[in-house]
């Protein structure tokens, strides 16, 4: 007599588990929005930044303009600026330097980041 082989259930359930699982992801990691949109694309054109002046904001909130140290009141004022800045500056040091630069008419002001590799 020969006895019958019980197929694993547990493989069934493994499968099955993995599956919801890999959807469950698919479904988080998936940006939905309520109304099909089409997204903005975007581009930039290279611009020489050495022909705005350049405001630099130390880690500490020390201000320098085109190298030379600087108070907020000495910045004349021009229609754009170049703004680098520390990562590790806190943000009230740039919010008070925005926050002069956009009462006195600045319109344009870049901000520049490392690039990525």
């Amino acid at each position: 007599m020969r006895r019958k082989r019980r197929s694993a259930a547990s493989a069934t359930t493994d499968i099955a588990f993995l599956l919801l699982l890999f959807f469950l992801i698919m479904a988080i990691s998936s940006r939905q929005t309520p109304v099909p949109i089409e997204p903005a694309k975007a581009s930039f054109d290279e611009l020489s930044l050495q022909d705005f002046p350049t405001l630099i904001v130390s880690q500490k909130g020390e201000l320098f303009l085109d190298g030379n140290r600087t108070t907020l009141e000495q910045i004349p004022i021009q229609d754009t600026y170049v703004l680098l800045s520390d990562k590790n500056t806190q943000y009230e040091y740039i919010h008070d330097l925005i926050t002069y630069l956009k009462k006195g008419g600045v319109e344009t002001l870049y901000c520049l980041v490392e690039g990525e590799t």
